[in-house]
């Protein structure tokens, strides 16, 4: 089994304004613009929100999903209620509207990560799911808390339904503890450290609170291993691993497609009023 490192770090860049005004503060984690790097991953924003009350507006998607990590606080709208430890993942597909009527609390912050779709799967139909902390798989052994949210790790595995193989994993490491996670050999990911911090590898590869570390595929086939050891005040680590799709994107606005017609054809569905509101949804 072939055993991964850490490849290249950054550390989450200083909050600057976000789009809900003078209580909203943002800041990317991964920019868009380098996909054949971050593949699949899109883009992945750090919000904050000073004070409670109504945030934003009901706004669409389509053509990639968006997977909401909710850290502290909680934001709820028509299609749920996500609390600190929920993960929101909804899949924009042929299109979505979503975020009517949204309430957030003091305090609150989240990660919000999109995902780009596989060419076949672009405009299947939309889904919300809502996955909430307290029904997830924990893999738990000593010192080690991991609860696991898509794939798996050890023997918890997630039923989440994914259109772009994922695993997004909640690492707690109690001080000293090494902790192994197996992943695909030709997946790419990253960690993003939220407390203490964690050798990775065998390079003395650290991440710490507010470090972004990412570990790219080892090989085409097979499987690979992730190693972490706790430093002395332990560690929480966000792992997130998933298979690149190698695919042209189109970008601009909420809109993720394959070409720029494709593009239009997505602002043309949104302008006739042709998106189901997340709401409606089935759950």
């Amino acid at each position: 089994m072939r055993d991964r490192q850490i490849n290249e770090t950054s550390t989450i860049p200083p909050l600057g304004p976000g789009f809900g005004g003078d209580r909203h503060k943002a800041a990317l984690v991964i920019k868009p613009g380098d996909l054949p790097s971050t593949d699949p991953f899109f883009l992945m924003a750090d919000d904050h929100i000073t004070t409670a009350g109504p945030f934003g507006e009901a706004h669409p998607h389509a053509g990639l999903e968006t997977v909401t990590f909710m850290l502290n606080g909680f934001m709820a709208d028509g299609a749920g209620r996500v609390e600190e430890g929920d993960v929101e993942w909804m899949t924009a597909g042929s299109g979505i509207v979503h975020n009517k009527d949204t309430v957030v609390s003091a305090g609150m912050r989240l990660f919000q990560l999109w995902l780009i779709l596989p060419e076949r799967e672009r405009n299947m139909n939309p889904r919300v799911q809502i996955l909430k902390c307290d029904e997830m798989p924990v893999r738990r052994e000593p010192g080690v808390e991991a609860r696991v949210y898509s794939g798996r790790s050890g023997d918890a595995e997630a039923t989440t339904k994914n259109a772009v193989p994922v695993t997004l994993v909640d690492i707690r490491l109690k001080p000293g503890t090494v902790f192994e996670q197996e992943l695909p050999a030709s997946y790419n990911g990253f960690m993003v450290g939220l407390e203490g911090e964690a050798q990775v590898g065998d390079r003395s590869s650290v991440i710490s609170a507010g470090s972004v570390g990412w570990t790219y595929p080892v090989a085409e086939e097979g499987e690979s291993r992730l190693r972490l050891t706790a430093g002395p005040s332990g560690a929480r680590v966000l792992l997130y691993a998933g298979q690149p799709q190698r695919i042209r994107v189109v970008a601009r606005g909420p809109f993720i497609a394959g070409s720029a017609q494709e593009l239009e054809g997505y602002y043309r569905s949104y302008r006739h009023g042709e998106f189901p509101h997340a709401e409606a949804l089935p759950a």
